[in-house]
């Protein structure tokens, strides 16, 4: 699968597509374009994408943001489609707060992807 870069970020990033489903369930989320992000260890998604599955919280954790502010999460077990792999029981924090879904190495430690920056194309 090749996603090309997203040009509305400066320099330009990779954002594939992902979809979440309960585990084993069928995929009922609309296609959320995620932030691929090598420095997060996790994946976070807008908690208002989360809700409509009907998940039950699995954890609760506290996050670290970038600069150091600490506060309490709410995690998920879910499954996580990028283009056609599904990879199932990935701990997903709902993040309160903001509204871009990042794609951290809890997921992206189980691809494997090339990152053609030259080019501008995300390869999985």
């Amino acid at each position: 699968m090749k996603v090309p870069y997203d040009n509305k970020y400066t320099p330009p990033a990779p954002r594939p597509e992902i979809r979440l489903a309960a585990p084993d369930e069928a995929f009922r989320s609309r296609p959320l374009i995620a932030l691929v992000d090598t420095g997060a260890d996790a994946t976070m998604v807008p908690a208002h994408q989360i809700k409509p599955l009907g998940v039950q919280i699995d954890n609760r954790k506290v996050l670290r943001s970038p600069w150091g502010e600490r506060y309490p999460v709410n995690v998920y077990l879910l499954d996580v489609e990028v283009g056609d792999l599904r990879l199932p029981l990935i701990e997903v924090v709902a993040d309160d707060r903001g509204d871009e879904v990042i794609l951290g190495r809890n997921v992206l430690n189980r691809l494997v992807m090339v990152l053609d920056g030259p080019r501008q194309v995300l390869e999985i």
